[in-house]
C-alpha cells in the first residue's frame, strides 16, 4: 500500500477527473431479505429488486488520456467459497484485471506508468455475487468461472460508463475527518426511527455471527440465522463474562463474545475514524465496516439533506480506514440475521454513524476545523503472533530445489491445460512483491519472453508440504485461445530456508 501511494505521488500532474453512474442489476442478490423486509415500505420502495444496483465510476485523465479509473459498486468478493487456498481479488479483483491487462494491454511487471482499474465497495452488507444464493453457485456451479463472469460483468458496465462519461468534476476537493467511540455514542432522535434518544454498546458478537452467511460463507453447523440457540448463549457465558447491562444494550441479540470488553485489550476497535471527502461535485461518506444497502441509503439521504445536493452526489464506502464487521439498520438488526449478530456496537450502531458524519458535514458547510480528541490505542507494544515462521526446507533425497517432478507433454493446443510440478520450499521464505512464482515464457528465435506470470488469470500455482521440511508446487497454465504457437517452457522462482 505504501508502495502504491509513493508511486501514484510521483505520478502526480494536471488532470481532470470524469464521472458517471448507471445501473448494473445481474452481479448480486439480496442475501437477507427477511431483515431487509422489516425496513418501512417507503424506503423498500427505493429498491424494488431488493439490491442496490448503482454503479458509479470516476475515470482520471492526464493531458486528455485515461490513466485509471474506479468503479465503486456494492458487491460482496465471495464469489470464490471458503475452501479456496488461491490468494485472489475474486470478482472485483478479476475486473481490475480484466479492465488493466485485457483492455488496456497492461502488464504490471513490465509498464513504467500503466493504466490503473479500481474496484471498491459502497454498501454491500447484504449483497451476494453468488446469484442462487448458495456459496460457490451462480450463475454456474463452478466458483472460479463465476468469479471471472461477475468480474466481467462489472468491468465491462464500469468500461461503459468510464467511456460516456460526460462531466468533468469541479469545484476543488475537501475532507472533514475525526475520530469516534463507538461504543459511547448518545444517538439523537432526529436520527433514529422511533425518534427517541438511544444509545450505542460496547462491541459484542451475537449467535448468528456464528451461523455465517449462508448464502456466501456459512459457519460450521452449530447456529442458524435469525433464531436464538440456547446452547451458544450458555457457552459464552461460561466462556466470559457478559454483564446483564451488555446484553440489555444489545437488545436482540443473543450475545455470545463480548469482543469490547476482552482482556488484556478488546478484540475489535471501538476508537474508529470517520471521513468525508468532498471532490467536485461529488461527496463520499467513509465507514469502518460493511453497511447494508438500507443504511448506506439512509446515510446518503441524511448527507444529501445537510449538503444540498441530490443523493445521487452522495456516496457510502464501506471498508474504510478501519474494519468493524457490519452495519445493519435498527429494523434489520432486530431479525439478528448473520449481518445483525456481527453489528458490533448494538441496534443503534447505523443511525450512530449517520449522526456523526452529518456532524462533519455541517462542519464542511460551515466551512469550519474538526478537532480530534480521540486516538485509537496502540497495540504494537502487545500483539500477539502464534505462527513460528518457517524452520527449514528440505529436498527429499536424490532431488534439488527446482528439480522437475511433472513435466510438460510435448504439445498443447489452445484450450488445453499445462501442469507441472516442482520440487520446492515454502513461499513464505521470499514473497515476491512486485515478482512472481511461476513465468509461462515464450521463446522468439533469440530469448525466453514472459507471456504470463502468477498474476494472470490463465495461471494457477498451488504449493504443499508434502513430508516433513519437504514441499512441492503445482503450476497450472489454461493455454488462453489465440496464444500463438511456438515453444514454451514453464519456470518457477522460489527460495529455500536452510536451519
Amino acid at each position: 500500500i505504501v508502495e502504491a501511494i509513493n508511486k501514484a505521488h510521483a505520478s502526480k500532474a494536471p488532470g481532470d477527473i470524469q464521472f458517471n453512474q448507471g445501473e448494473l442489476t445481474d452481479v448480486s442478490r439480496n442475501r437477507s431479505t427477511p431483515a431487509f423486509r422489516r425496513n418501512p415500505a417507503a424506503d423498500r420502495a427505493v429498491f424494488p429488486q431488493e439490491i442496490d444496483p448503482l454503479m458509479s465510476v470516476l475515470t482520471f485523465k492526464q493531458a486528455g488520456q485515461a490513466v485509471g479509473a474506479l468503479s465503486m459498486f456494492p458487491t460482496h468478493g465471495t464469489s470464490m467459497t471458503n475452501k479456496n487456498t488461491l490468494i485472489s481479488g475474486d470478482n472485483k479483483g478479476y475486473a481490475a484485471y480484466h479492465w488493466e491487462h485485457d483492455v488496456a494491454g497492461v502488464n504490471y511487471r513490465v509498464n513504467g506508468q500503466p493504466f490503473v482499474a479500481a474496484f471498491a465497495q459502497t454498501n454491500p452488507g447484504d449483497m451476494s455475487p453468488n446469484l442462487n444464493l448458495k456459496p460457490g453457485s451462480g450463475p454456474t456451479e463452478d466458483e472460479f468461472e463465476n468469479t471471472r463472469i461477475i468480474g466481467l460483468r462489472q468491468a465491462d458496465k464500469a468500461l461503459n460508463l468510464s467511456n460516456t462519461s460526460n462531466t468533468t468534476l469541479s469545484g476543488g476537493v475537501d475532507y472533514r475527518m475525526r475520530f469516534v467511540d463507538m461504543s459511547r455514542v448518545q444517538v439523537g432522535s432526529a436520527y433514529t426511527p422511533d425518534n427517541q434518544v438511544h444509545t450505542t454498546c460496547p462491541a459484542a458478537l451475537g449467535a448468528s455471527f456464528a451461523a455465517g452467511s449462508v448464502e456466501d460463507g456459512p459457519g460450521p453447523g452449530i447456529a442458524q440465522e435469525g433464531t436464538s440457540n440456547p446452547f451458544l448463549n450458555a457457552v459464552g457465558g461460561l466462556i466470559f463474562n457478559i454483564p446483564d447491562s451488555l446484553r440489555q444494550c444489545h437488545g436482540a441479540k443473543q450475545v455470545i463474545i463480548p469482543v469490547g470488553q476482552m482482556q488484556p485489550y478488546a478484540w475489535a476497535p471501538e476508537v474508529l475514524p470517520l471521513q468525508l471527502v468532498r471532490v467536485g461535485q461529488l461527496y463520499l461518506a467513509t465507514l469502518p465496516g460493511e453497511p447494508t444497502i438500507m443504511s448506506g441509503y439512509r446515510i446518503r439521504r441524511q448527507l444529501a439533506k445537510t449538503l444540498n445536493v441530490d443523493i445521487q452526489q452522495v456516496l457510502v464506502v464501506g471498508y474504510t480506514n478501519a474494519y468493524t464487521e457490519y452495519i445493519t439498520t435498527p429494523e434489520e438488526y432486530n431479525q439478528q440475521d448473520y449481518e445483525g449478530g456481527s453489528t458490533l456496537f448494538g441496534p443503534w450502531t447505523q443511525p450512530a454513524y449517520m449522526q456523526e458524519l452529518d456532524k462533519l458535514a455541517q462542519s464542511m458547510n460551515r466551512g469550519e476545523a474538526i478537532v480530534n480528541n480521540l486516538q485509537p490505542r496502540d497495540l504494537r507494544c502487545c500483539q500477539l503472533n502464534f505462527q513460528t515462521g518457517v524452520v527449514m526446507d528440505l529436498p527429499p533425497i536424490g532431488k534439488s530445489f527446482g528439480s522437475v517432478l511433472k513435466n510438460a507433454d510435448v504439445g498443447y493446443r489452445p484450450g488445453d491445460t499445462v501442469s507441472v510440478r516442482f520440487q520446492s520450499a515454502h513461499p513464505k521464505n521470499n514473497l515476491r512483491r512486485n515478482g512472481t512464482f511461476l513465468e509461462v515464457q515464450r521463446w522468439n528465435g533469440s530469448t525466453w519472453i514472459a507471456v504470463a506470470d502468477d498474476g494472470d488469470w490463465s495461471t494457477q500455482y498451488r504449493w504443499s508440504r508434502t513430508f516433513g521440511a519437504e514441499s512441492v508446487v503445482d503450476i497450472s497454465w489454461a493455454i488462453p485461445a489465440g496464444q500463438a504457437t511456438g515453444a514454451y517452457r514453464v519456470v518457477h522462482h522460489g527460495d529455500a530456508k536452510s536451519l
